[in-house]
């Protein structure tokens, strides 16, 4: 399909709609090629698909931030309409379960010797003294492609977020711990895949352990330490919010207006159709119990008139008056 599309391009007049629209889906072929599916086709494959995974990431984080300022109003607008009391109970209760968040386990940077000497040995259950990078770049590629894939690279990042989520608490937010395991992979994409194709080989994975960062890393700061979003952003939030509040409010009257306006239209519909149905009935006795106007109701009889010398005359007699004349 994609050489027909390829194919297609180089005719003008023959291009139809389906094919232009392909093409502009697949903005990495070769158009300088247009037999076969070449190396350059490749690289322009792998150099558009890490655009749009970018491109993905950052929708994901911005998801996040619109999760948090969502939380954050529901909650300023649920204290809101508490009275003085209830409110600083509240206050205080949401207090503290943020600071029982924070307490936790020291969390080791990704991709540092002590995250990857962690898992080697709770995870992989090795002698922590025997670790050795290449190995445990073996045992983590799952399936054997020779690189860790961006699943794979998460995957090593659980004890670390055990340490600070617990689906049980109360505190802990499992939407947060999704957030920091990508923050973690990011941080690994940044240090450790050279080339940025959103993969780690096996020289680039071993080539990190030489620098100072696999060995004396900064200290992992979680989510707790940098907030989502500023105020100003949260005011801009709400304010859109409440323009969205204002248009379902219009869009449920006019919705409303309209199926009154049905209502009206359907009690006239009934009416007529109630008016309709008497008339038919009505036509329909009439049918059963009276004559058509053209049904003969008598009859014509010839009268002799005796003292007009047997002059003939005609007349009409209505049944009912023809036995009376009639011998």
């Amino acid at each position: 399909m994609l050489l027909k599309a390829k194919l297609d391009s180089s005719n003008t007049q023959s291009l139809q709609m389906d094919h232009a629209s392909l093409l502009k889906q697949f903005e990495h072929l070769d158009p300088h090629n247009q037999n076969t599916f070449e190396a350059k086709d490749l690289e322009l494959l792998i150099s558009t698909a890490t655009k749009d995974l970018e491109n993905y990431d950052a929708e994901r984080h911005e998801e996040f931030k619109r999760y948090e300022m969502l939380k954050e109003h529901e909650r300023r607008e649920y204290l809101r309409g508490l009275d003085q009391e209830k409110r600083e109970k509240e206050e205080k209760k949401m207090q503290e379960l943020k600071e029982k968040h924070r307490q936790h386990p020291k969390v080791n940077a990704p991709g540092s010797v002590a995250q990857l000497r962690e898992v080697w040995e709770e995870t992989d259950g090795l002698d922590p003294q025997e670790f050795n990078p290449k190995t445990f770049f073996k045992l983590h590629d799952t399936n054997e492609d020779g690189v860790l894939d961006e699943q794979e690279l998460e995957a090593l990042f659980t004890k670390e977020l055990e340490k600070v989520y617990d689906p049980k608490n109360e505190e802990d937010d499992m939407m947060e711990m999704e957030e920091e395991r990508l923050r973690m992979r990011e941080h690994i994409m940044k240090n450790v895949d050279a080339n940025g194709d959103r993969l780690v080989s096996l020289d680039e994975f071993l080539k990190s352990t030489e620098t100072k960062n696999f060995n004396s890393p900064k200290e992992w700061e979680t989510l707790d330490a940098q907030p989502a979003y500023t105020e100003d952003e949260l005011q801009r939030f709400e304010a859109e919010l409440r323009d969205k509040e204002e248009e379902l409010k219009r869009r449920a009257e006019t919705l409303r207006q309209e199926q009154e306006l049905l209502k009206e239209r359907g009690k006239a519909l009934e009416a007529q159709r109630k008016e309709y149905q008497q008339v038919i009935t009505l036509t329909s006795k009439q049918s059963r119990g009276t004559k058509p106007l053209n049904v003969c109701c008598g009859i014509w009889v010839r009268r002799f008139n005796r003292s007009e010398r047997n002059h003939v005359t005609l007349c009409f007699l209505p049944i009912g008056q023809q036995q009376k004349v009639l011998p």
